[in-house]
């Protein structure tokens, strides 16, 4: 049996798991990423982690196939270029420095192509060939799988959907541009707009800690204040899956991540500005579900990303 080993990197915290071809995770745990003061610190964890993982597996090291990190981007290939989560990781080399502490191969992977990665083996993109997944969370990314390959790009960061300018004017993102897609219809976007006009909501008011949760709960209860944060943010969010149905031509979008796949009643909202905002015959040929990995899908795709370095 094969063995391989997932590394999800993340800003609070980072997955490590050893598991098999079928996705099967042995045995995993969790480390915080505040932790260490730099990058290489956390890549002696990490190596630390793997083998502590393998004894407890009654695996040796040498028995992993290889490493699979998804990993906050950009990149350029095995590389964190920069990330506004991990500053003091900046420039580090996730390939060549997990490789180096462990002796194994280690595949990176931006963490939205990673989770397309692990959708396509063990969840809701099994048996396509052509869906881009996306993940709508603190943020919004896209990862691709074309012609029954992953498609990353050049530098291995294709699918940076969140950061598509969408209002010229709008709000100011993290990126330095105005008007991303991640800024109108993210979780952080969401919590945005109610913390702004929680004023003109008897329901939004009445709480002591206003988040992305407490908007859809609203919403649910009737509040039109919420309701409205919804609608527009869910009228964003499909104008730019409209630019992927024009774009690619896939069988399916696979929307995942904390805010969509924990609130399924705002699909209906999103499937109809999608298909508004496409081209009709070809919104006609793609299929819009949820992701089925769930929690799990992040170090899922850290150990799918393993799995088809190595075919």
């Amino acid at each position: 049996m094969a063995y391989f080993a997932g590394v999800d990197i993340g800003g609070t915290k980072i997955a490590i798991g050893i598991g098999t071809e079928t996705g099967k995770i042995l045995f995993e745990s969790r480390l915080v990423t505040a932790d260490w003061h730099s990058g290489s610190d956390a890549l002696d964890a990490i190596a630390q982690e793997i083998q502590h993982l393998c004894h407890q597996a009654h695996i040796a090291l040498e028995s992993i196939s290889c490493v699979g990190v998804g990993s906050p981007g950009p990149l350029d290939g095995g590389k964190l270029l920069k990330t506004a989560n991990l500053p003091s990781w900046e420039g580090l080399d996730l390939q060549a420095g997990l490789t180096l502490r462990t002796g194994r191969p280690t595949a990176v992977e931006n963490d939205a192509t990673a989770a397309a990665i692990g959708e396509w083996l063990f969840g809701a993109g099994q048996g396509l060939q052509h869906f881009v997944y996306v993940t709508v969370s603190t943020g919004i990314g896209a990862g691709i799988v074309a012609n029954g390959s992953r498609y990353a790009g050049i530098q291995g960061n294709a699918g940076e959907l969140g950061h598509i300018v969408l209002k010229p004017d709008g709000p100011l993102c993290r990126c330095g541009r105005h008007g991303c897609l991640e800024t109108l219809a993210s979780g952080t976007a969401i919590q945005k707009a109610a913390l702004e006009q929680a004023n003109h909501s008897r329901y939004l008011k009445s709480l002591s800690v206003i988040n992305t949760s407490a908007v859809f709960e609203g919403a649910r209860q009737g509040d039109e204040t919420c309701q409205s944060i919804l609608f527009e943010a869910g009228k964003y969010l499909g104008l730019g899956l409209s630019y992927l149905v024009n774009l690619f031509n896939p069988q399916a979008i696979i929307l995942g991540g904390g805010v969509v796949v924990n609130q399924p009643q705002w699909l209906d909202t999103i499937k109809t500005f999608t298909a508004d905002y496409s081209m009709k015959e070809l919104f006609q040929a793609v299929s819009i579900n949820l992701a089925q990995l769930g929690k799990d899908s992040g170090l899922q795709g850290a150990l799918a990303t393993a799995i088809t370095s190595q075919v």
